[in-house]
């Protein structure tokens, strides 16, 4: 028999502000129903409504609302929304059914984190597999609420901002379907802010983690969150609505799922070296000093630059001596006046999702560290990861110190 592919498709708040727009997102439904595959929807609130609610709200109780309660008020969004999209596809003949966290047909459970819950993984792929694959096989259409979960004890919970993208790609999952659908307003992940800069393209492809890395650092395209859900082999598209159609165009995200938290050591020792001068970020002189490191076949782990300062963060190769290379060329090409080093350094790496957004994170790192009196030789945070620079006679150490810092937990 031949297998009828699955897909899931999500529509944000940005194409459901209307009475319109929800008719013509119900049209799509229709036609991308006749094709011939199983289709599950889910509907993120309407345009504003999850603001006007939680502004609401704040105002109301001076900001003291329960979490519990707040996410009960705030699911009504989500809730509302699906019931119009069953309204206008049963008006077409859909055969839509609605499942909101008061069904008996409800399938995302997660943990008690009102207001950023995570989702329960094994508890979810049993009820997708109980109550939403029967369903499918039946023909019919899952018209799910995006946002929202419920704990062990029955209570509504929500997924944190974005979080229809992460209801989205864990049903993906739990489907075993490669294929997710994110439609919004705009048709793709762009090169820039389109707010913000002018004449900007849409980017055709991104893997997992250039995607968590742009969302990490400010970027609204999907939730950082949903990324650690995505099984290996799916592919995810953003993509728009043109002419009643969903985009050909648009940005496909590939790749391994990203952890929540991984912490690693470099097992090459690397150098740390300081050039200081007035002079050191000057474009040509930077330009020249990279391309001429290049050239050394000098490997570069990471640069911070200052204005009267650069740090260089190299593999320590004893046949190519780095710090001679760098010290030559401060010498010969009048970069910066003089320079130093650090030697015999371990570079351990902390990356994760979002997570250095987390208030205290880095204290995590220091405190454990402080406590046995490992020095610190340098702490680099990114948007994607934490890198933090010790002696070697400490590394193995401050690994298991800084592992045992933290709480880790993944999707398995």
């Amino acid at each position: 028999m031949e297998k009828v592919e699955t897909v899931v498709y999500k529509f944000g708040g940005s194409v459901l502000d209307s009475v319109s727009s929800i008719k013509k997102v119900a049209e799509l439904i229709k036609n991308e129903s006749q094709s011939k595959k199983r289709i599950v929807v889910v509907a993120s609130a309407l345009k504003g409504q999850t603001d006007e609610l939680l502004k609401m709200a704040q105002l109301l109780s001076n900001n003291s609302s329960a979490p519990s309660d707040l996410d009960n008020l705030l699911s009504m969004g989500e809730r509302t929304s699906v019931r119009l999209m069953c309204i206008a596809l049963k008006a077409l003949g859909v055969d839509a059914v609605l499942i909101d966290p008061e069904s008996d047909l409800w399938p995302i459970f997660t943990d008690d984190n009102y207001g950023n819950a995570n989702p329960d993984l094994e508890l979810t792929k049993e009820a997708v597999k109980n109550k939403l694959v029967p369903l499918l096989e039946e023909n019919k259409i899952p018209v799910i609420c995006g946002f929202l979960g419920k704990n062990r004890k029955g209570q509504i919970t929500t997924l944190g901002r974005g979080g229809s993208d992460l209801t989205a790609v864990l049903l993906g999952r739990c489907l075993n379907t490669n294929s997710v659908i994110l439609v919004k307003d705009v048709p793709g992940i762009k090169s820039g802010d389109p707010k913000k800069v002018e004449k900007t393209s849409t980017v055709k492809a991104l893997d997992t983690l250039e995607t968590q890395i742009l969302s990490s650092s400010g970027a609204r395209v999907i939730q950082s969150k949903a990324l650690q859900y995505k099984s290996d082999d799916s592919v995810i598209r953003i993509v728009g609505i043109s002419n009643g159609k969903i985009t050909e165009e648009g940005t496909k995200i590939t790749g391994k799922s990203q952890p929540d938290l991984e912490i690693s050591i470099m097992e090459k020792p690397v150098q740390l070296i300081t050039i200081i001068g007035d002079n050191v970020t000057e474009p040509k002189l930077l330009s020249t000093f990279f391309e001429d490191l290049h050239k050394q076949k000098i490997e570069v782990l990471g640069a911070t630059l200052e204005s009267w300062c650069i740090m260089l963060l190299v593999v320590d190769n004893p046949q190519k001596k780095p710090f001679n290379v760098v010290h030559e060329l401060v010498s010969k090409r009048g970069i910066g006046k003089s320079a130093t080093c650090y030697d015999n350094l371990n570079l351990i790496f902390i990356k994760g999702q979002d997570f250095v957004k987390i208030p205290g994170i880095i204290s995590k790192i220091t405190l454990p560290l402080t406590k046995e009196e490992i020095n610190i030789y340098s702490l680099l945070p990114t948007a994607g990861s934490i890198k933090v620079l010790v002696h070697s006679k400490d590394g193995e150490k401050a690994l298991e110190l800084i592992k045992n810092s933290f709480q880790t937990s993944k999707p398995s």
